[in-house]
């Protein structure tokens, strides 16, 4: 998986900050345990899916971590910061454009109802008993997705993209991994962030 993600060209954030639109999707492939465990189990490059949100001229992630649950962080955090340790991100970063959202503005109803899923979002935590329970179904293939009102990545981006009508395939045990949304065949990518 990822194949079209192999050869994309590399820019640097700044000139990606301009191009960036609302609904574009980040993309990581992390060089962290949780993140290899991600892509070996989920046979994917990626371990990661984040949907970017402008704001005036400024690209944010909306995003669900394990740590912190639904939050909404700037993209300079992936960047130049990573979580408060003044380091970019330990990974590779992708941005991609869904090819339903690719024209529409910032003031479409779809765009609209996406991002507001998110936001209703903000703030829903993991417990370590769902972490625990999201570990032993990547790591040991255990188990079948239940709905609740905890998300790992790529379960928050589907239900965000599904207000907009838009969906996403799940394994046959009903999970959703990162490397599903990058393989969509209506998901382009665009570049790798440098």
């Amino acid at each position: 998986m990822g194949h079209k993600f192999k050869d994309v060209k590399k820019i640097a954030y700044e000139e990606a900050a301009g191009q960036l639109r609302t609904g574009d999707i980040m993309l990581g492939s992390g060089n962290y345990m949780v993140s290899e465990l991600i892509k070996r189990f989920s046979d994917s490059m990626f371990s990661h899916v984040a949907i970017i949100v402008r704001w005036r001229e400024r690209p944010l992630i909306l995003e669900s971590v394990e740590d912190d649950g639904v939050r909404l962080v700037p993209l300079t955090h992936y960047v130049e910061n990573y979580e408060n340790r003044h380091a970019p991100y330990n990974g590779e970063l992708y941005i991609a454009r869904h090819r339903e959202l690719a024209g529409l503005g910032n003031e479409d109803a779809r765009i609209g109802a996406l991002v507001d899923r998110g936001l209703d979002l903000l703030n829903r935590k993991y417990d370590n008993e769902e972490i625990a329970r999201i570990v032993s179904r990547i790591g040991l293939g255990l188990g079948r997705h239940e709905d609740n009102d905890a998300y790992i990545c790529s379960e928050f981006v589907e239900a965000c993209f599904a207000r907009a009508d838009i969906h996403f395939r799940k394994d046959d045990r009903g999970f959703i991994y990162p490397g599903h949304i990058a393989e969509d065949a209506r998901v382009d990518a665009l570049f790798r962030l440098l």
